[in-house]
């Protein structure tokens, strides 16, 4: 029986089934050292996961030639770690990329910022100005929220800034909080920082682009029809308190009209709602231009956040307690106004609340430069709940069954169906035939 990799490709990890045209895998190194670095498993088809295996002809491609050309194209020097790993009854290589130190890497043969590569989930892209931008001050250790926005100390708003500091407002206390900062060009001239500006303006847009919240209202479940749309602006202090009344209303709203349906008080527990909203504000990315989006649809809650997961934070180990600060500034004071708590805690916060309701976990994606949360309204549903004599049923129905089928009628996710059939499987009840998407499942005794 074909074996499957368990894990889908992402922004650490890239699939190929054989060795490609150098020039693909190394655009990939390139990526892949310029985000949290990564891994490329050679034997494993990237559609299916299915793992056939290596050549011996592309295993000696890898072992003997890839590393002499990866040197000679990339800037500054690249050299991977090239080691093989027995999966199952097959044999793969590995191509292993460690996060570079000297960011940007680029092709020497097209320069920066031409020749830079990013990953943005599992796709390897060329890198477009913010992001080189970006990686530029990765370099130099300086985040965006610390450089000068070129505004004078005037565009603060006294009233925010009283409303933290109280009396104890001095150019000292505000340039040790890198509020604001030194003008490079005038020595003696102040200017505030990227992050003061969203901190302690009432009106951060007007300099950095859709530095804003929009939340809309949809009506079913397809977003075909919009019910309200409500921008909201202002510092981040103030986004976090207006964006969380609105939604708790809409969501309350929503709540009491599906009555007695939900055994539960809330559709989204409160203390997870608060947590991703803080998550979104404080990191997302606001070198590029884009509003954070709340889209309450009827049976779910998505929120959209420009900015793929910083440094070594990814899908895989999210909720371990793996920190990594993008916003150094607004997160250091966001923590001082007690918007946050304890730093690496929070998507386990919003985990574990959800399952002490009884709900189905949020879901995190990472598509683009953006992240994406999902909220379901609907309770969770264990494999326990998922009932062997239907499958059956179906099957004696049918003849076979395919996880598309029981996905739609159960209403459960993909990992959940194959979670039960392999359980089915292993347990002699079931048997598996087919590869990738032509899976399907008979009953062992047909």
């Amino acid at each position: 029986m074909t074996q499957t990799y368990t894990e889908r490709e992402s922004k650490t990890l890239e699939f190929k089934a054989k060795v490609p045209d150098f020039k693909k895998l190394i655009k990939t190194c390139i990526a892949f050292a310029n985000g949290a670095g990564g891994e490329i498993i050679v034997g494993v088809q990237d559609k299916t996961h299915d793992i056939t295996g290596i050549s011996e002809n592309d295993r000696e491609k890898l072992y003997e030639d890839f590393p002499n050309s990866l040197y000679d194209s990339v800037s500054p020097s690249l050299i991977p770690h090239i080691y093989e790993k027995n999966l199952g009854d097959q044999q793969v290589v590995i191509i292993k990329i460690y996060p570079g130190t000297k960011k940007p890497y680029f092709l020497k043969r097209l320069g920066t910022p031409s020749g830079v590569y990013i990953r943005l989930g599992a796709s390897t892209r060329k890198a477009n100005i913010e992001s080189v931008e970006d990686l530029s001050r990765e370099q130099r250790r300086v985040s965006f929220d610390e450089e000068s926005s070129g505004q004078q100390i005037s565009v603060l708003s006294n009233q925010l800034l009283e409303r933290f500091y109280g009396n104890n407002i001095s150019e000292r206390r505000l340039q040790a909080d890198k509020v604001i900062t030194g003008n490079l060009s005038f020595s003696h001239e102040l200017l505030v920082t990227n992050g003061g500006l969203l901190m302690f303006n009432e009106s951060p847009d007007d300099y950095i682009p859709e530095a804003i919240i929009i939340c809309t209202r949809f009506s079913g479940k397809k977003g075909r029809s919009i019910i309200q749309t409500i921008e909201l602006r202002g510092s981040i202090p103030s986004l976090a308190e207006s964006a969380y009344l609105l939604i708790s209303e809409w969501l309350e709203r929503e709540y009491h009209l599906k009555g007695i349906q939900l055994k539960g008080k809330h559709l989204i527990p409160p203390e997870a709602l608060r947590e991703a909203l803080i998550n979104a504000l404080i990191h997302r990315k606001y070198s590029i231009p884009g509003a954070i989006k709340f889209g309450l649809f009827e049976d779910r809650l998505e929120i959209f956040s420009p900015g793929s997961f910083p440094g070594m934070i990814s899908i895989k180990n999210l909720g371990d307690g793996t920190t990594f600060l993008r916003n150094i500034i607004i997160s250091r004071i966001a923590r001082k106004m007690r918007l946050i708590e304890k730093l690496g805690t929070g998507i386990r916060l919003i985990y574990d609340s959800c399952k002490k309701e009884g709900l189905k976990l949020p879901e995190y994606n990472e598509d683009g430069d953006f992240v994406k949360v999902t909220f379901f309204f609907q309770k969770a549903v264990t494999d326990i709940s998922i009932s062997t004599d239907i499958i059956f049923s179906l099957i004696e129905e049918k003849g076979v069954i395919k996880p598309r089928d029981l996905e739609s009628h159960f209403n459960v996710s993909r990992s959940t169906i194959s979670r039960k059939l392999r359980s089915l499987v292993e347990n002699g009840s079931l048997k598996r035939f087919g590869k990738g998407a032509g899976v399907f499942y008979r009953k062992y005794s047909d």
